[in-house]
């Protein structure tokens, strides 16, 4: 995956779209009622649109993400704001965090991730108690999203109650689960149709 993402580094921001939804996605989170505001983690954070909006919101701010190139771009970002609060982690799992952390959110990340169950347990595992997490990503669709990049492995979204369920039986109490933007793109006949977009809001109850 960070080798697909490399790729892209260079001109991922130059998506007008790509910055919209993460500034609706950032709007939505700071909705949110966290029990503490010390440590957040956007993971496959790429350039860093979603976390670097979240520095004056939380003491700790890490960006996470497999591919170095889209570090980097984020690492230029913090330089150049000089922003004193913000990590940077070159890993591809949530499990190689060092500590745990208030909240953990993802966009349009989980649907790369094979196995998701793995990825919840891990997540619950690094976050504080009460700790929040978050994941925005695309419901079911039939795989034609993905019908530009050929060596997708991954999920075709996913279907919220089985997700729900998954989560609920790691240990998360689900809190919210329900659409909130829409990504137009071409079918496979070419079509431009909506995708639908989930905010999933999940916290580590004991």
């Amino acid at each position: 995956m960070g080798t697909y993402f490399d790729g892209q580094a260079s001109n991922w921001d130059e998506c007008p779209l790509k910055l919209e939804r993460a500034q609706i996605t950032a709007n939505k989170i700071k909705k949110i009622a966290f029990h503490s505001h010390e440590s957040i983690v956007d993971f496959g954070c790429g350039t860093g649109l979603l976390g670097l909006q979240f520095y004056n919101e939380f003491q700790q701010v890490h960006l996470v993400d497999a591919s170095s190139k889209m570090l980097d771009k984020a690492k230029a970002k913090i330089d150049a704001a000089k922003i004193d609060n913000t990590e940077i982690h070159n890993i591809s799992s949530i499990s190689e965090l060092k500590s745990e952390h208030s909240v953990i959110m993802t966009l349009m990340t989980l649907h790369h991730i094979e196995d998701t169950k793995e990825f919840l347990f891990n997540a619950f595992n690094k976050l504080e108690e009460n700790g929040c997490l978050i994941i925005a990503d695309l419901f079911k669709e039939d795989g034609a999203f993905h019908k530009h990049n050929p060596n997708f492995v991954g999920h075709n979204g996913f279907d919220v109650e089985h997700l729900t369920e998954l989560a609920k039986n790691v240990g998360f109490s689900v809190e919210q689960c329900g659409r909130y933007y829409e990504i137009w793109q071409e079918n496979y006949e070419g079509i431009k149709i909506e995708y639908p977009l989930f905010l999933f809001v999940a916290r580590k109850i004991s």
